[in-house]
């Protein structure tokens, strides 16, 4: 019950920003929005995190990869994981390609990823890996760092 009216509350605080400030509810519903939607990408994204930072540990390439792979699909759930769920799909598809046994371990590496993309350095991590991904993008020059 306290969620729902928590998206009630969250609905009409969307509509009073739009009406009040259009170009910031347009700026905050395009950081919603997925950049991408083939799932088939996500294979190539770690072996793109693999390439670009092959020293890094088991641990931190499970946290950037969580934090890119939902930065890319689901941008909205890796804010607010409690109010948005990722499209279906994307947690089956890390999980094959991590070997991970099921879809809390991504759930526990997303709510972390949750936390580091608040950081400047580990949010440019994310874009740069993102950006070899741009011609894949739902929208031209959406992958933006901010």
């Amino acid at each position: 019950m306290k969620k729902v009216s928590t998206i009630a509350k969250l609905s009409t605080i969307a509509r009073k920003l739009a009406k009040d400030n259009p170009d910031e509810f347009r700026r905050i519903c395009n950081e919603c929005e997925p950049t991408l939607k083939n799932l088939s990408l996500i294979p190539s994204i770690h072996s793109t995190i693999k390439e670009q930072f092959p020293d890094m540990d088991r641990t931190d390439e499970s946290i950037l990869f969580a934090a890119t792979v939902y930065f890319a699909y689901a941008p909205s759930a890796l804010e607010s994981s409690d109010l948005e769920r990722a499209p279906n799909g994307i947690r089956q598809q890390m999980c094959k390609v991590m070997g991970w046994n099921n879809a809390p371990v991504v759930n526990h590496y997303a709510q972390i990823a949750g936390a580091y993309i608040k950081g400047r350095q580990f949010k440019e991590r994310v874009h740069s890996i993102l950006m070899g991904f741009e011609r894949f993008s739902v929208k031209s020059n959406q992958i933006s760092l901010f």
